[in-house]
């Protein structure tokens, strides 16, 4: 890309947040305490064109045409899936001011793969992608409660959403690259009791999800692993299946319909430093799963359900105990014996 084009485009980036600075989130908070951190692993990709909506429909799980009803989210959590129903890459996708233009976050790691996937079925629609990275950062407002009061100056060029997931996880702030955190909690308005700190070793993004359960980016979520039901996206919000078709769909739909999902992603507590080994066992000695991410004594971990939330043997990794709780979030009916059959 020359100067001249790539100077338009950030510029164009840069007008398509700007306008959203201003917009509120106002959900009740129980706590004033607000942790305000950079996600420095996430992305932001730039994706416009006249036919950006039918080129993500055939391609998310989601119904990203919901994005431009005038009443419609401001962002949206879908997965990418293989041709065999399996997932590649999660995202956040948030809409514009220009309904040809949408930034997807992903996982940095895999920015390059994932940039390379959407070319890949582009094929020979007029669709530009490219990475906003040197322009806008991902932030989180959380507290473990609600997602609080947020107001920004109308001159600021941020860009707030509630995080599409669930609740708790808090308040997505995309914010231009040259901010740093002190300026960034000037800028933006609180609820007068609201108190905006950094995060800390106890209290952060990561511990956040793995507490809750939720997988994230391509360590966590290794592409061609696992199906988007095993990572709870009909629990997160990130499926559709009122839609038409996409990649990975007929699988999806099918999985989804006959109620058998033998293994899910769920928080798991360890009573021991995580060591190199990381297969969730029984005493007996039965393999039921596999942590895919720890911190302190958190992880989050993708386990046979049944045998995991149904039962009274006890949990081991690599001979220590550990404990695996079923996330609040999940609907009443998750925890029905029924629905926990062997997968054909």
């Amino acid at each position: 890309m020359n100067v001249c084009k790539n100077f338009k485009f950030l510029r164009v980036a840069r007008d398509c947040i700007r306008n959203f600075g201003g917009r509120a989130v106002s959900p009740r908070s129980t706590n004033n305490t607000f942790t305000l951190e950079p996600l420095h692993q996430r992305e932001l990709i730039r994706v416009h064109g006249a036919e950006v909506v039918p080129f993500l429909q055939g391609l998310v799980t989601n119904d990203v045409s919901r994005l431009q009803e005038p009443s419609g989210p401001s962002s949206m959590y879908a997965l990418f899936l293989n041709r065999g129903g399996r997932l590649l890459y999660d995202t956040i996708i948030y809409r514009t001011n220009d309904p040809d233009t949408f930034l997807l976050e992903c996982d940095r790691d895999a920015s390059s793969d994932f940039r390379r996937h959407l070319r890949t079925y582009r094929v020979r629609k007029r669709i530009d992608i490219d990475t906003i990275d040197d322009e806008y950062v991902p932030w989180v407002l959380f507290n473990g409660k609600g997602r609080g009061n947020i107001r920004t100056h109308k001159a600021m060029d941020l860009f707030i959403a509630p995080d599409p997931r669930i609740g708790i996880m808090g308040t997505r702030v995309l914010a231009p690259g040259d901010i740093n955190a002190t300026k960034l909690t000037k800028d933006l308005w609180c609820h007068h009791d609201v108190v905006a700190v950094n995060s800390t070793p106890e209290s952060n993004y990561k511990l956040l999800r793995y507490k809750q359960g939720i997988g994230e980016g391509v360590e966590e979520l290794p592409p061609g692993k696992c199906f988007p039901l095993e990572a709870n996206a009909d629990y997160l919000n990130g499926v559709s299946f009122n839609k038409g078709c996409y990649v990975g769909q007929e699988l999806t739909a099918r999985v989804h319909h006959s109620g058998v999902i033998r293994k899910r992603y769920m928080p798991i507590r360890f009573t021991a430093p995580v060591s190199n080994h990381f297969t969730v066992k029984s005493v007996a000695g039965a393999n039921l799963g596999r942590v895919f991410g720890h911190a302190h004594n958190h992880g989050v971990a993708l386990l046979r359900v049944e045998p995991v939330l149904n039962s009274e043997q006890q949990l081991m990794l690599d001979g220590e105990r550990c404990y695996v709780d079923r996330p609040s979030w999940w609907p009443k009916e998750a925890v029905n014996k029924r629905s926990f059959a062997a997968m054909e």
